[in-house]
């Protein structure tokens, strides 16, 4: 065997390990399908994954052990349930299509009240159940479910598209087409921070403990700022990355980005470091896949977490 030879097959081993080798994250715990079709929205908590199917329909399962536990429509359209939230006290959840809103209540799936509003882009709920923050075309409104009573308006110049609410009820975070994320104080409606980004605004994330706001702007780093003061802390990932869902753990040691790319990374918020990353699963092996992650939800005192994708793909990992 000629020198160059084995230097040829040494070359094309080691090109092997890198592509297939770089690449190795640990398998799944458990892997579930809740929609074969695929989903245009979804929402996870402790306890449920609500999703936005493309039939039009909004279903609620239950994660341990999984089981549909309500299905819901709220309007006679076709249209699918483009954005959806769930109550952190999991009393309540949201669901959103293109032009209303309607307001459920968990324990027996009643429909408490439906709102007409104009081209909905996304939607967040409060901790309590009892607000919803909805982006809409030019800004996003702080509602008041029970009223139906408008608290406030946060305005933008194009679509809010991306929206958090703080566990504390004291913020609310709003991500716009406008290349803008704004953090807005809810006890009087007044701006407290203004982050202006490269691009349009992708996800957004707030802290449980109110420290920190992720952001990610489309082809772009993924920043963590100080929501005390509006300072930079960290920019972490690439520079040119899409990020389609964020979550930071109860802790708000670590903060979950999910990628347009189907691939999950777990990042040390302290330091700004990849301490680890995850490969979803694809509707099939061999063929390539861009199913956006959707959520996540810490469990197992951060410990482990839940993940679901547009490809309707519900998994959980050991973190």
């Amino acid at each position: 065997m000629s020198t160059a030879f084995k230097l040829e097959r040494v070359f094309l081993l080691f090109s092997l390990i890198w592509i297939f080798g770089c690449d190795l994250s640990d398998k799944p715990i458990k892997t579930t399908v809740l929609a074969e079709n695929g989903l245009f929205s979804a929402r996870l908590s402790k306890s449920y994954a609500l999703i936005g199917t493309l039939e039009g329909y909004a279903e609620l399962w239950t994660l341990v052990p999984k089981g549909l536990l309500h299905k819901w429509k709220h309007t006679d359209s076709d249209d699918g349930v483009l954005a959806v939230d769930i109550a952190d006290n999991e009393e309540y959840a949201v669901t959103a299509e293109r032009n209303s809103i309607a307001w459920w209540r968990i324990s027996d799936g009643v429909l408490l009240s439906v709102w007409s509003l104009p081209d909905i882009h996304s939607v967040s709920l409060s901790n309590d159940g009892q607000f919803a923050l909805v982006g809409l075309s030019d800004k996003a409104i702080y509602l008041s479910l029970k009223q139906g009573l408008t608290r406030y308006a946060f305005e933008h110049s194009e679509p809010v598209v991306a929206t958090a609410l703080s566990i504390s009820g004291e913020f609310a975070v709003t991500g716009s087409e406008d290349h803008s994320v704004k953090l807005w104080k809810l006890s009087d409606g007044s701006l407290e921070q203004h982050w202006p980004l490269d691009n349009q605004v992708s996800a957004v994330s707030i802290s449980d403990n109110d420290k920190y706001v992720a952001t990610n702007a489309a082809l772009s780093q993924t920043k963590i700022w100080k929501a005390s003061n509006g300072k930079l802390h960290k920019n972490i990932g690439p520079k040119r990355i899409t990020v389609s869902s964020m979550r930071f753990s109860d802790n708000g040691k670590y903060l979950l980005t999910g990628l347009i790319s189907r691939r999950i990374e777990l990042w040390s918020v302290r330091s700004g470091e990849l301490l680890k990353f995850w490969r979803p699963k694809k509707v099939d092996a061999w063929r390539p896949s861009a199913a956006s992650i959707l959520s996540f939800s810490f469990t197992g005192r951060d410990k482990k977490f839940y993940s679901i994708a547009a490809n309707g793909y519900l998994q959980k990992w050991r973190k």
